[in-house]
Order: structure tokens, then sequence, then C-alpha cells
């Protein structure tokens, strides 16, 4: 056993990231399809003042942050999969690893789903679904294969795209009226915060931590504070985005619009750029898949654990080829609705739920837990 331990956490460091590479595993893990229709949604939900949903979201998240990074800073050197085990014992840890299995592999498949739908409206309407869907699978799959460490690096690397992405945002204020978004709180405050949910699993993402955190070279309150950072940089960019695509249509065309933030740009064009849309999704399409590789990361991840493999090549595998099955069954918007709707529930449990009860226990059985791991 002492043995595997070892194995485990000097597999651990040979693949540790810094802090700063933490910050965008996390962030880029948030940012995803959500870009497209959260506008939409919000709207349906709180009308003009959408926007302020989010922030209420951002704050609410930052309870969550708290739980994930001292429950994470207890088991310091192990993942969620190793330590639930020995808070809750072996049975009932395995049945919470294969809910998180389950719970991302469920993301992944939105993920493919949502992505699909939007690449083949706005892109390519007539390319075969099976390419679409296996292109994406085949880039998480080979991303996720090089493990913690190449996850953190070219999530940092390719971090800088979201700045042209604000830039093609910000271009559209100079078209907006900003009368559309007025009176702030017309409606009082009660539709905002019923709408706070949405912004709620349209920014899930921190559960990342949960099985990052071992990696980590500093594992103290630099943890923490990326943690917060990526909290308050997804919070600002979808508000940004949010709020320009209120003061660009009226109250009424939202109504008819699916994804604002695609038909706003529609209608803008440079002198050497006539469709700037498609270069936007173009750079949007990355962050899906950084999105999407880190929810194949956790799924595959927990398999690995599960089956007692030291490779990950064949989790990786068979989970990329599950995923990509399911998601290969005909979908649409009407049946995207009841998956995203049992997903939503479960975020509640997987996000902030069970690791609050797993740190309340942990820290109730603080001196049996302590003389576990030292024996």
């Amino acid at each position: 056993m002492a043995g595997r331990i070892g194995d485990g956490v000097e597999m651990k460091t040979s693949q540790q990231i810094n802090s700063v590479q933490f910050l965008f595993i996390i962030f880029q893990t948030q940012v995803g399809v959500g870009i497209l229709s959260l506008p939409s949604t919000l709207h349906s939900a709180a009308g003009k003042d959408g926007w302020i949903s989010i922030i209420l979201a951002g704050i609410g998240f930052q309870f969550v942050i708290f739980t994930l990074y001292f429950l994470s800073k207890r088991f310091s050197t192990l993942s969620l999969y190793e330590y639930a085990p020995k808070i809750v014992g072996k049975w009932i840890g395995t049945l919470i690893s294969i809910g998180y299995i389950m719970f991302a592999g469920l993301t992944a498949i939105l993920v493919l789903q949502l992505f699909q739908i939007s690449i083949k409206t706005w892109i390519l309407p007539r390319t075969p679904s099976i390419i679409v869907l296996s292109l994406l699978s085949v880039s998480g799959a080979y991303l996720v294969s090089g493990r913690v460490k190449v996850l953190g690096r070219f999530n940092q690397f390719i971090t800088i795209l979201v700045v042209p992405l604000i830039v093609m945002i910000l271009i559209t204020l100079r078209y907006s009226d900003i009368r559309y978004i007025l009176p702030i709180a017309e409606d009082g405050f009660i539709p905002i915060f019923k709408a706070a949910p949405e912004g709620f699993f349209s920014m899930i993402g921190f559960e990342m931590a949960l099985f990052v955190y071992p990696y980590l070279q500093n594992k103290g309150k630099a943890a923490l504070v990326s943690l917060t950072l990526s909290n308050v940089a997804v919070t600002c960019f979808y508000t940004i985005i949010t709020l320009t695509t209120y003061a660009y249509f009226s109250p009424g065309q939202f109504e008819a619009i699916q994804d604002p933030t695609v038909y706003m740009l529609k209608g803008i064009s440079f002198l050497i750029i006539d469709r700037i849309d498609l270069l936007f999704l173009s750079i949007w399409t990355v962050s899906v898949l950084t999105s999407f590789g880190s929810y194949l990361y956790i799924s595959s991840e927990g398999v690995k654990t599960l089956t007692k493999r030291k490779s990950a090549s064949l989790p990786i595998i068979i989970t990329t080829l599950l995923i990509l099955g399911v998601s290969l069954i005909p979908h649409n918007m009407f049946t995207i609705k009841p998956l995203s709707n049992i997903h939503a529930t479960a975020s509640y449990f997987f996000v902030f739920g069970i690791p609050l009860i797993l740190l309340i226990i942990s820290l109730i059985r603080k001196k049996e837990l302590t003389n576990e791991t030292d024996s």
C-alpha cells in the first residue's frame, strides 16, 4: 500500500503545474458553449436585468470555491477519487466516484451536442454530425492524453484568445442603445434572483479543482487566489457579453433570437473581414475544446482510479468512445432540454452538495482520518 501511495505521489510530482496554469485550467473549463446562449436564457427569466443575475451567481460561487478549496487542502496529495473512500468508506466512496464519472460524462455529452448544433447552424450546415463530433472528441482525447501538465500549458497558451473575443464584443457597442437596458431592476429583484441559477449552470467548472489540486506546486493560499481570480474573470467575461447583447437588441428582438451573441456579430464587418461572426466562432471552438477536455479528464481519471490502472490511455479511449457514442444519438434543442434539466439538478450535488458533505464529515472525523492516514 505504501508503495502504491508513494508511486502516486511521485507521478503527481512529475505532472506538477503552477498557480497560473491552475487558474487557466479552471477558467477554460468554465468558458464554453454558454457564451452563445446564456444572454437569451437569462433574458427569458429576468428580462433586460439578466446581466445582474450573472454577478449574483459569481458571488454565490465564491462560497462554493471556499468549500472546494478547504476540502482539497485537507487531502492535498489526493484527488476526490482517492480521498472519498477515506472519508465515507470504500463502498459509498466508490458510489460517489461513479457519480462524478457519470456527471462529467453527461457534461461532456452536452458540450458535444450543443457544439454540434451551433456549428451546424452557423458554419457547417451540411457536414455530417459524426464528422463534427468526432473531430472534437479525438482532439479532446489527444489533449487529455498529455495529462494535467499538458492541460495546464495548453490552457495557459490559448487563454490569450479571450482578448480578441472581448474586443469583437466591445466593437458592437458603437451600434448599441443604452436605453434598452434602462431602467435597471424595473420589475424588481425577484426575477433577477430567480434567474441566478441559470448563470450558475453556465459557470460550472470549479469542480475541476477537486481533481487537479494534488498536482499544484503551491497548495497554499495561492490556490485560493487562483480560484477566486478565475471566478472574477468568468463573471466579468459573461457579464460583458450579456450586457452588450442586451444593449444591442431591443427586448422584442430577443424573443426571436436563439444565439444573440452570434447574431450581434453577424451584422458587423471590417474592410478585410466580412464575417466577423465566423472568426468569433473559430476562436470559440478552442474554448469548447478545453472545456470538453476537462470533463473528459475527470471522467477518464475516475475510470483509471477505480480500475487501478497505471496508464490512462485505455480509460481515455473507452471514455471518449462512450461519450461520442451517446452523442451520436440524434438530438435537437428539444431533446437536449431534458438532458440539460437533469444536468442542472445534478450540478447542485456534484459541484457543491457532495463536496460540502465530505468536508463536514472529514472535519467531524478528523482524528480517525489522521490515524488512518498515518497507518
